[in-house]
């Protein structure tokens, strides 16, 4: 386990430092200082080893974010809004080189759904907050809310994460972010 762990933990390493096309098996092997019999123990190619990393990182984000979701009940809609907006960013974040790789290899860029299963286990949480703040709503009501709520979550959370402009703080994105996001659930 720690061989296999020493391979993901290289690449990541190549990943957030030189970018998904710098990632070859043969940098892996090189950085980790393996064999090559080594790293095809573990994994088959460079396609395997990167779908291990983006389920890595999936699970931790989507582990931060049940706790987060969870710890935002108790809180006004403000607050609820900025704990996972800060949650989902700093995930993103955090696994940088792995999102980056994944958000480049599909045609829309940070604009696309890279994440799905994030997205799904986020509707499900996210439900729990409108349906707090907002016990009005009628249910088709409440979920055209939050169906429209996470494309803008995750999406814009991406961009802050991965994308800011020149000049623009990260803070200053998750105030607008907070504002958009609390409007829609008012």
């Amino acid at each position: 386990m720690q061989t296999r762990r020493l391979l993901l933990d290289t690449a990541v390493r190549i990943l957030d430092r030189d970018g998904l096309d710098r990632l070859t098996t043969s940098a892996v092997i090189r950085d980790a200082h393996v064999s090559s019999g080594t790293f095809y123990r573990y994994f088959n190619d460079r396609t395997e080893l990167l779908a291990v990393l983006r389920e890595e990182a999936v699970h931790a984000i989507r582990d931060d974010l049940m706790v987060s979701v969870v710890d935002a009940l108790e809180l006004d809609v403000d607050s609820a809004v900025r704990m996972v907006v800060v949650t989902l960013v700093g995930g993103f974040e955090r696994h940088r080189g792995v999102i980056t790789a994944m958000v480049n290899q599909i045609p829309a860029g940070n604009n696309a759904n890279v994440l799905p299963e994030i997205e799904a286990d986020l509707h499900r949480l996210a439900s729990l907050l409108p349906r707090r703040h907002r016990p009005d709503l009628a249910p088709e009501q409440l979920e055209a809310v939050v169906f429209m709520l996470m494309g803008v979550l995750v999406s814009t959370c991406l961009r802050i994460a991965l994308g800011r402009p020149d000049g623009v703080g990260r803070e200053e994105l998750i105030d607008l972010t907070v504002a958009m996001i609390g409007a829609g659930l008012r």
